[in-house]
C-alpha cells in the first residue's frame, strides 16, 4: 500500500487537519500560483481545498494543483472540495446551454483526479458513489448534522425540505414534510437564475415548531418563501438551515427579518452563520 499523503490549501487552516500546506499565489495580472512544496511521488494524495468564495480562481488552482501531482507521480489523487461550484447547471433548460456540472468533472479528471470527495453535491441529491463526467464521485451528505444542530432545545419539531430535490436530507426523520417547488422564467438581464414563482405545502404546521433544511442557501429565494409559508401557516417558530452557505443579496438579512428564530449552516463555505463545523465529518472520509 502506498504512502498517504495529506494536502491542504491555505483556505482550509480552520479545519484542523494534520496536513501539508500548498502554497498558493497571484501574479500580478491575477493569475494563479500553485506549488507543491512536498515530495508525492508513489503516495497516495489526498488534497483539501475550498472552491468558494472565488469559485473560478479557485477552480483554476484545483486544476493546477492536481495536474502538478499528476507530473509528481503520485500514485492516486483524491480530492476533497466541500463546496462544488458549478453543480446546479445539471440540466439544459434552453438550447446551446453548458453543462457545467459535468464539465468540472471532466477537467478535474483530465488534469489527473482519481476520485472526487465532496459534501451535498447539488446534482446527485443523495449520499453514494457515483461517475461524473468520467470522474469518480462520493457524495457525504451533511443534512442529518444540520438538522440535528437546528434541533437542539426543541421538543418534537417538523422537519421540512422546501423542495423536493432536498428530501433526502431529511428522510431520516419521523415528522417531516416535503414542499414542492414551482420554478419561474429566467430572471431579467444577466442573471441565469430561474426565478421560485412559488411554494406549495400539504401538511400542517400551526403551532408547530418547524426547522426548515436545504442543501444550498444561495440568493435565499426558496428560503424565504418556505419561511414565510410556515409563519402565514401558524408556526410556533421557524428555523432555517442549510450544508452550504452562500448567502447572497443579503439572504441571511431577509430571513431575519423575515421571521427566522434562527439561521445557521456548516462551514464548508466560512460566513458569520457556519455555526456547524465539518472537520471531523472531513476526517472520517480520510
Amino acid at each position: 500500500m502506498a504512502e498517504k499523503l495529506l494536502l491542504k490549501s491555505p483556505n482550509c487552516a480552520d479545519l484542523g487537519l494534520k496536513a501539508e500546506p500548498i502554497e498558493l499565489k497571484h501574479f500580478p495580472d491575477g493569475e494563479s500560483y500553485v506549488r507543491i512544496p512536498v515530495e508525492a511521488k508513489g503516495k497516495d494524495v489526498v488534497l483539501v481545498h475550498r472552491c468558494y468564495p472565488e469559485p473560478d480562481p479557485s477552480l483554476i488552482q484545483l486544476f493546477l494543483a492536481i495536474r502538478q501531482l499528476a507530473e509528481m507521480k503520485a500514485a492516486s489523487i483524491t480530492a476533497v472540495v466541500p463546496y462544488l461550484p458549478y453543480a446546479r447547471q445539471d440540466k439544459r433548460f434552453l438550447q446551446g446551454e453548458a453543462m457545467s456540472s459535468e464539465t468540472v468533472c471532466k477537467m478535474m479528471k483530465e488534469a489527473g483526479c482519481s476520485r472526487l470527495l465532496t459534501f451535498d453535491c447539488h446534482f446527485l441529491k443523495k449520499e453514494g458513489d457515483f461517475s461524473c463526467g468520467g470522474m469518480p464521485t462520493t457524495n457525504v451528505s451533511l443534512g442529518p448534522k444540520v438538522v440535528e444542530f437546528l434541533k437542539q432545545g426543541l421538543e418534537n419539531p417538523l422537519v421540512i425540505s422546501p423542495d423536493e430535490g432536498a428530501a433526502y436530507l431529511t428522510e431520516k426523520e419521523k415528522e417531516k414534510g416535503v414542499m414542492k417547488k414551482v420554478r419561474g422564467d429566467y430572471g431579467k438581464g444577466k442573471s441565469a437564475y430561474r426565478e421560485v414563482a412559488k411554494l406549495e405545502a400539504k401538511f400542517d404546521v400551526k403551532g408547530r415548531d418547524v426547522v426548515i433544511v436545504d442543501d444550498i442557501i444561495a440568493g435565499g429565494s426558496t428560503m424565504v418563501k418556505a419561511l414565510k409559508l410556515c409563519l402565514e401557516g401558524g408556526a410556533k417558530t421557524v428555523r432555517c438551515g442549510a450544508v452550504h452557505g452562500l448567502f447572497l443579496n443579503d439572504a441571511a438579512a431577509r430571513l431575519s427579518s423575515g421571521g427566522a428564530s434562527q439561521v445557521a449552516c456548516t462551514n464548508s463555505i466560512k460566513s458569520s452563520l457556519s455555526k456547524i463545523d465539518i472537520s471531523d465529518s472531513i476526517k472520517m472520509l480520510l
